[in-house]
């Protein structure tokens, strides 16, 4: 008796995809080298288990609309490039976390550019090039998601994703804690992404740059740690 399998093909859309690669932490940016002030908040012992790494995650989601996840929102709708890259750049008090972004933005522009022809990026990178603009991750990210026509929602939502999970991988290390307990604060992060992606869609420009003066200062601290394992 002869057996007859069908199988069903899935559609996946080639612009999830594309940024999927973008995203992921092995795409060679050098995203690892940056603890986005984590590493701090471990020292201090203010990060030391799951529900502090939660709270943490909470407290970060909450203002991601407003800063990063914001730009990104706005770039990605087609804001001009070159005023949101001067608001970003002020919003950035902390030096580390200016030039962390500044260095990612270049490396994820050229990394782009050798894998495919993006317009928008190509008239950021010829921007910084110029001097004109310095050049920030989150804005090459949106930029980016418009390039490759991806669903505001998914893009978003995977871009902000992507930034807590970096987060909790830092964390993981440097507490120490057990990959479950990361992923469990991660899981309950999660559930609050559908709600920021929309509040950073909904953000005006006058919104972009309010922040929580502490994860500011955790960075600033950042610098003069005793002995530290990331850049930022």
């Amino acid at each position: 008796m002869n057996t007859v399998i069908t199988m069903n093909t899935m559609n996946i859309d080639g612009g999830i995809l594309k940024l999927m690669q973008a995203l992921d932490s092995l795409f060679p940016i050098g995203a690892f080298t940056l603890s986005n002030g984590m590493e701090t908040y471990t020292q201090k012992e203010i990060v030391t288990d799951g529900a502090s790494l939660s709270a943490f995650l909470d407290a970060y989601l909450y203002t991601l609309p407003y800063n990063d996840g914001g730009f990104a929102a706005k770039a990605a709708l087609g804001e001009d490039h070159r005023m949101l890259d001067k608001l970003c750049a002020a919003s950035k008090s902390p030096y580390e976390l200016r030039n962390g972004s500044s260095k990612l933005c270049t490396r994820f522009i050229k990394a782009e550019q050798a894998l495919g022809n993006y317009s928008g990026l190509k008239k950021y990178a010829e921007d910084i090039s110029a001097g004109v603009c310095g050049g920030y991750h989150c804005i090459a990210v949106g930029i980016f998601m418009r390039d490759i026509g991806i669903d505001m929602n998914e893009g978003l939502g995977m871009y902000f994703y992507s930034l807590l999970s970096s987060l909790v991988n830092h964390a993981v290390k440097l507490v120490p804690l057990r990959q479950l307990d990361g992923q469990k604060s991660l899981s309950e992060s999660m559930e609050k992404i559908p709600c920021a992606v929309q509040k950073a869609i909904a953000s005006e420009i006058y919104d972009l740059g309010i922040s929580g003066g502490g994860f500011d200062l955790r960075s600033m601290q950042h610098e003069k740690l005793y002995s530290r394992i990331y850049i930022s």
